[in-house]
């Protein structure tokens, strides 16, 4: 009792601030993980004993909450992304990873006819080359996923339902299982779905097996791409273009697919290269060293950008800015910074303006910081930069949707090749 109440009490002291205490699990009490429980009851992989037994050792975790609001992807500008997996250790590393497993490797790009240094810098950027497998006990990340992140439950659910048939098949304790704030685990950080789908024992041990065994991640990683659209022999992207004409800059896009001809390209000036037949679908994406990925359209949340103000933020979500001030604890100044994740609001909040708030937008550039105390913080000197993008390029988006982490993976496999053979 006098435990409860302390904790009670830490959570009140705390203010806005969310209590990060560990909640245990009680089946029974969790309407969404019975149903999970009932299917998997149903179907003949589980009773209802054992899943009680299973979800009386796992525990909803704030701190997974709190990581699955502020992705990287969305966190960052592309120039500060791109650095964390473009160091030095990593690109030796990732060397060091090829020559120790290089006939896997070379087997693996023979029958998948996908290249070496894509599969070597996926491991290199999911898990530092198996280093950083995560921290998060697997049952505690998607049951919490399940309860407490509304907007996408049913996609966890299903991640969880795989979590569990996938531990039962592969003879796995579910609770002692660890990986991601998402659920992914293992060198390629496959999530459960994935992992049955996709993965393949590649060492021939009998035994599909992710976190221990490198083999069967190589292998399972260049089925992976091979079953989600990648063509063997076709490049990821162009080289980077400082500029181009301006009817190709009007068709940069961040959608992930492939829109235009490479003749169509052609017709408005694209220094495509001769190699790339006419008929050959690509897209043209560009990317600012300075700039933060927004979130998708429809999204109730708004990545701050260079040169945002608050009220700017407002008026163009057509929502009220004393609204949005207080709905994300901002100063009375409204003062927000780039890479800021700020809720909008809903309800009676959705379609008012605030015409009498104090502040206003500076009419300073949206590429520029708009102050020198809002918290941003000097990236690369590289702006601009346009590429034209294949298919392959979308293939690696099937991995991690971000356009981000394609091109990170894209100039990390790049770097590899480049240290290996100056080795």
């Amino acid at each position: 009792m006098l435990k409860t109440i302390t904790l009670a009490l830490s959570c009140l002291l705390a203010g806005l601030m969310v209590c990060t205490h560990a909640q245990a699990i009680e089946l029974s009490k969790e309407p969404k993980l019975q149903a999970i429980a009932d299917q998997l009851i149903a179907e003949k992989h589980y009773t209802q004993a054992e899943l009680d037994r299973i979800f009386s050792q796992a525990d909803i975790q704030q701190s997974v909450l709190d990581a699955m609001q502020n992705p990287a992807e969305y966190k960052f500008t592309w120039g500060k992304y791109r650095k964390i997996f473009l160091q030095d250790d990593r690109i030796q590393q990732g060397v060091d990873f090829w020559l120790a497993h290089q006939a896997v490797l070379e087997a693996a790009e023979q029958e998948y006819g996908v290249p070496i240094s894509v599969i070597v810098a996926i491991i290199g950027v999911e898990s530092k080359f198996g280093k950083y497998k995560g921290k998060h006990k697997v049952l505690d990340s998607l049951s919490t996923l399940v309860v407490g992140f509304p907007r996408r439950s049913k996609f966890f659910a299903k991640e969880l339902k795989e979590f569990l048939i996938l531990t039962k098949e592969n003879e796995l304790q579910a609770p002692e299982i660890l990986g991601s704030y998402a659920g992914a685990v293992g060198f390629p950080q496959f999530i459960s779905s994935s992992y049955r789908n996709y993965a393949v024992d590649y060492s021939g041990d009998g035994k599909t097996d992710l976190i221990n065994q490198p083999s069967d991640a190589i292998g399972s990683i260049a089925n992976y791409f091979i079953k989600n659209g990648w063509k063997p022999g076709e490049p990821v992207t162009s080289v980077a273009y400082t500029t181009v004409e301006g009817s190709i800059a009007a068709l940069a896009n961040r959608k992930r697919k492939t829109l235009y001809t490479a003749q169509s390209l052609r017709d408005k000036g694209a220094p495509l290269s001769l190699s790339i037949q006419d008929d050959e679908k690509l897209n043209v994406l560009m990317l600012d060293a300075n700039e933060v990925v927004t979130e998708p359209k429809g999204s109730n949340r708004y990545v701050v950008r260079a040169g945002d103000t608050a009220c700017q933020i407002a008026e163009d979500s057509n929502v009220s800015c004393a609204a949005l001030i207080k709905l994300n604890n901002l100063d009375s100044k409204g003062r927000i910074y780039r890479g800021q994740r700020l809720k909008l609001p809903t309800s009676e909040f959705a379609v008012a303006k605030d015409s009498k708030s104090k502040l206003a937008s500076t009419g300073t550039s949206k590429w520029q910081v708009a102050s020198s105390d809002s918290g941003a913080i000097e990236e690369d000197t590289v702006q601009e930069r346009y590429f034209f993008t294949h298919r392959n390029f979308y293939a690696i988006t099937q991995y991690n949707h971000s356009v981000l982490y394609a091109m990170a993976v894209h100039d990390l496999s790049q770097a590899i090749a480049q240290a290996k053979r100056a080795r």
